[in-house]
């Protein structure tokens, strides 16, 4: 079945039963919480300790901590949804791809979080956290169909025939010459 087919029917299946859950594990989001929270208990510490800040000193604690916190809620909260317009994680750094952009896909299970990695033609690969079994399960499916290759048409075993050229050689029509 050609990609094409194969993401019409991938868009089919999740359109009836599309799938949701958290963008993070919750390991994963705990560890980002209290790093986040230390950092930001070890910067008010030594802003603490350096008796009376500067102004300077204050707006550069407040950016550190606005920057440290700032993704927090997609980390904690965030979800990703496989439905049948595609795949959407929302978020501060939210991305979406629709079924008809994807061209290559691969599923990383990586401790903590596991990940899909899209790539949508000549744009750059998008990641889609998966914080659930069932994400798990709904990306290893979408990276096997998407992965498998086309059975070979009816007579077309690919094993070699006679007269065709060995492996390496150019063919008639090649206009690369080995001079």
């Amino acid at each position: 079945m050609p990609a094409a087919e194969r993401l019409a029917a991938l868009a089919r299946d999740h359109e009836a039963r599309p799938v949701d859950g958290p963008t993070y594990r919750p390991m994963t989001r705990a560890l980002a919480a209290v790093l986040v929270a230390g950092l930001l208990a070890w910067g008010a510490r030594l802003i603490l300790a350096a008796g009376s800040p500067s102004a300077g000193e204050m707006l550069a604690a407040a950016a550190l901590a606005a920057v440290l916190l700032w993704p927090m809620p997609s980390i904690l909260f965030g979800r990703t949804v496989v439905d049948g317009r595609g795949i959407r994680q929302g978020g501060w750094m939210g991305r979406e791809v629709a079924w008809h952009e994807i061209q290559r896909v691969r599923f990383a299970r990586v401790p903590l979080s596991p990940r899909l990695l899209v790539s949508p033609g000549f744009s750059r690969v998008k990641v889609f956290y998966s914080g659930s079994a069932a994400l798990d399960d709904a990306f290893a499916r979408i990276a096997d169909e998407l992965t498998r290759p086309d059975p070979a048409p009816a007579g077309k075993s690919g094993a070699a025939r006679p007269g065709d050229a060995p492996p390496g050689d150019a063919s008639p029509g090649d206009a690369r010459t080995d001079r």
